[in-house]
């Protein structure tokens, strides 16, 4: 028996549910505004925490304090007296880098600052005693890591150098102390070429009446030397190696001598090296034959002018103002060697003069 269709109505539910619904509603909404009020104000919270504890912490970090110094200047010994450059001299023009330098100084304490080293006067000599038997300079160089040289107490910066060195008959004449002066130079010489770096590159030009070097065909070394004529012979570079030093300090002892002193030979070829020196040595007793000669045609010898410095061996008067003229005229730096002692600057000017 077939059973009717059943029919289904939906019906309004009743007023009462319905706003029994709206009031879940409502307060689920303000729950969940409550909630994002409390998120809120923690958020901000811990962000004003983390900005207060950023402020406030460096208080107390106690932070080192570096204080720059200055060591104070040694006395300087008299009666020596050594300038940077003998009077007179034309200045060099200063590099584009020390025009910018600036010197900086503060009267309080700064949380950064570099500590000033001990810095001596680099124009004092050093290592002098009363005579020539205890030697002269340092043996130093001049520390910069690119090559440096001194000579009777004489620093030099650069890595070619060379030794013009009077090896005439005179050099033989006493020296106070003991000795020569012969002897000094060669001990001084010894000294200076061993205190060379190996990066360095020099060598010695001997002079009399004639220049040479240790390649120059002997024994009979100065007379087979260069006598200025005809062309200039060609001086090489050598490498202060220990090997090539040793022989040069062998060869410094045996050299021979010569009769009478010139300068141009041995300028000459010292300034026609390529590449040229950078600083030139010239220690002679005398005053050369051939000294205005020299003076005239200098610039013309040191176009790029290389510095020589001139040492006067125990000759006072005349032959001191030669050494002293050639080293104003090339910017180099006049020393006089008297007594077993060396003097520069004014205190070697005095000697200059008429004895």
């Amino acid at each position: 028996m077939a059973h009717p269709p059943q029919l289904y109505t939906t019906e309004a539910p009743p007023q009462d549910a319905a706003f029994h619904l709206e009031q879940l509603v409502a307060k689920q909404r303000r729950v969940d505004s409550i909630q994002s009020l409390v998120v809120s104000f923690i958020v901000l919270g811990l962000i004003a925490g983390i900005l207060w504890l950023i402020a406030i912490l460096p208080r107390f970090t106690e932070v080192d304090v570096i204080v720059s110094y200055n060591a104070p200047v040694p006395p300087e010994d008299n009666p020596v007296d050594r300038p940077q450059l003998a009077a007179g001299v034309r200045p060099k023009p200063s590099s584009s880098s020390s025009s910018m330098a600036r010197v900086i100084a503060a009267a309080v304490e700064a949380p950064v600052a570099v500590p000033m080293p001990e810095v001596s006067n680099p124009t004092t000599p050093f290592g002098m005693d009363d005579d020539f038997t205890a030697g002269f300079g340092s043996g130093d160089g001049d520390g910069d890591g690119g090559g440096g040289s001194s000579f009777f107490g004489t620093p030099r910066k650069g890595r070619r150098v060379i030794y013009a060195v009077d090896y005439s008959e005179s050099m033989r004449s006493d020296a106070p102390g003991g000795g020569t002066r012969l002897d000094a130079l060669k001990k001084e010489l010894t000294r200076s070429i061993s205190s060379l770096k190996p990066n360095m590159n020099f060598n010695v030009i001997f002079f009399s009446h004639t220049a040479w070097t240790i390649s120059t065909d002997g024994p009979d070394h100065a007379n087979n030397g260069w006598n200025g004529l005809n062309e200039t012979p060609p001086v090489a570079w050598h490498q202060a190696s220990d090997h090539i030093k040793g022989v040069f300090k062998e060869k410094i002892q045996t050299m021979g001598t010569g009769r009478g002193t010139v300068w141009y030979s041995p300028l000459k070829m010292a300034l026609s090296m390529s590449p040229p020196p950078d600083i030139i040595y010239l220690l002679s007793d005398g005053e050369p034959s051939d000294l205005d000669d020299v003076l005239v045609r200098i610039d013309e010898m040191n176009p790029t002018g290389v510095p020589i410095d001139t040492f006067a061996m125990e000759e006072p008067g005349e032959q001191a103002r030669a050494m002293w003229d050639m080293a104003n005229e090339t910017g180099g730096r006049f020393t006089m060697i008297y007594q077993g002692k060396a003097y520069s600057g004014m205190a070697a000017e005095k000697y200059t003069l008429d004895q």
